[in-house]
């Protein structure tokens, strides 16, 4: 399998490359070359295949001869063995063909476990291989790096730093990300908000002149939406795909998800609708409703890890409705980058339209949807997964096909409320970084500033793994 950049056409790249990296020398997304396919009569001897087969056989295509059949098929069961449901992600029905589909039984009780937990491992396989160290980099509004920290917690070869914004993130998602005493973690605040820590990260990436192998733990990294194409296949198969059209509702800040039931259509998943549950960060709702695609200032939520103004994977989405014509991407994400805003034309836009619905959901009514989700069927479910039951029951196309509702963050997961409290144990400035007992270190909304605490863990060998 051979990867291209979403914005120039022509070179490629291999597996190994887009797994220990971020984003594309062009600055653009690693997207595969070839959406394998599958014929009718392999989606149905896929149904009865334990969870990490199923996932070895969507994988595989997308991984090549990088890793032997083999040993991908032992490190997707150490993957999954881990889950603490042996179904890994069972479903619950809450109403007549309205499914929840439980992503949150992995160890950090968050969907991003499927990614990270595998990227871990496969990032763990390359540097026994190779002998190199690497540093792991992302940002949080709380899950996405709860995840990554139990993924990559104690491995030797790798130094993970965590950012996760001063603003709206809740005491809880502070809690469980400062509450590691793993050496090779080391967690950051950034003064702003979770728009202000993804710049830093997409910055520091895209210019950075350090030698070490330098890796995203966010869905920029293609690993993470490769990752979840299996449970995706795993759900549409319980409910009789490939014989029946299926529906999924997600909620989604960065689109990670959402592409990857994209890619599984393509795949020959028999997918009749898509909607995308957005919290009141409403950009991906406002394209889908308006053609205007725009940066806006964050709002405060209850659901911080969906608090995204521009998606990360919209640019893959872009490439994929725009017939892979890169250079117009490329052009795209130039406008979006310096004016903030593009339309696509009419016809692209349309394309999107004919698979995705949307809604975006307030924080109110998605506590009304826990409470009439309880009342009606006893099951209690998250704020993130009543955003995603709400757009579903607004927006389904047909009440005869499954409608399944990505539940992507355990109930007891979810804080109360997100204030603007600074966090505990976080320490002013990088100075005192080496020492073992601090549990954070902040640093202001500036690239530079991160390089340098970058550069002080890069010389700290005693303590780090760099």
């Amino acid at each position: 399998m051979k990867y291209v950049s979403t914005r120039t056409p022509g070179k490629t790249f291999d597996f190994g490359d887009v797994l220990m990296g971020a984003y594309a020398p062009d600055g653009g997304l690693f997207v595969p070359l070839k959406v394998p396919r599958f014929k009718r009569e392999d989606l149905s001897k896929l149904e009865w295949l334990p969870f990490h087969e199923l996932a070895r056989h969507v994988i595989a295509p997308f991984i090549g001869n990088w890793i032997p059949q083999d040993q991908l098929s032992q490190i997707l069961e150490e993957t999954f063995d881990c889950f603490k449901s042996k179904a890994v992600a069972p479903l619950y029905q809450t109403a007549s063909n309205e499914w929840i589909l439980e992503l949150f039984h992995g160890p950090a009780g968050v969907y991003q476990d499927f990614g990270l937990q595998l990227m871990a491992r496969l990032v763990g396989h390359a540097l026994l291989k190779s002998g190199k160290k690497a540093l792991v980099l992302g940002c949080t509004g709380g899950d996405t790096g709860a995840a990554a920290i139990k993924a990559f917690s104690g491995m030797q070869s790798v130094t993970v730093i965590v950012l996760h914004p001063s603003r709206g993130i809740t005491q809880e998602h502070r809690r469980r990300l400062l509450s590691t005493a793993e050496e090779n973690i080391v967690n950051v605040a950034v003064e702003g908000d979770y728009s202000d820590c993804h710049r830093l990260c997409e910055q520091f990436f895209k210019h950075n002149d350090e030698t070490q192998q330098l890796i995203s733990f966010n869905s920029v990294n293609w690993v993470r939406v490769l990752a979840h194409l299996p449970f995706y296949f795993y759900s549409a198969l319980q409910l009789g795909a490939p014989d029946r059209a299926v529906a999924f509702s997600v909620p989604t800040g960065n689109f990670g998800a959402l592409y990857a039931g994209y890619i599984a259509r393509e795949m020959g998943l028999p997918i009749r609708q898509l909607i995308v549950a957005t919290n009141a960060n409403a950009g991906l709702h406002n394209f889908l409703q308006t053609n205007l695609y725009s940066r806006s200032e964050i709002r405060l939520t209850n659901t911080p890890s969906m608090n995204v103004s521009l998606a990360s994977n919209f640019e893959r989405l872009q490439w994929s409705i725009l017939n892979r014509r890169s250079e117009k991407v490329a052009r795209n994400m130039a406008l979006l980058e310096g004016e903030g805003s593009i339309q696509l034309d009419q016809d692209e836009w349309l394309e999107a339209r004919k698979l995705f619905d949307s809604l975006a959901v307030e924080d109110a009514e998605a506590f009304r949807t826990i409470h009439e989700v309880f009342a009606q069927s006893g099951y209690l479910v998250s704020p993130n997964t009543a955003i995603g039951l709400r757009a579903a029951r607004a927006s389904r196309r047909s009440l005869l096909i499954p409608m399944i509702c990505l539940a992507t963050t355990h109930p007891s997961k979810s804080a109360a409320a997100a204030d603007e409290t600074d966090a505990l144990g976080v320490i002013k400035g990088i100075g005192a970084l080496p020492g073992l007992d601090y549990r954070c270190v902040s640093i202001p909304n500036d690239v530079g500033a991160l390089k340098q605490l970058i550069g002080t863990l890069s010389t700290d060998t005693e303590s780090r793994s760099l």
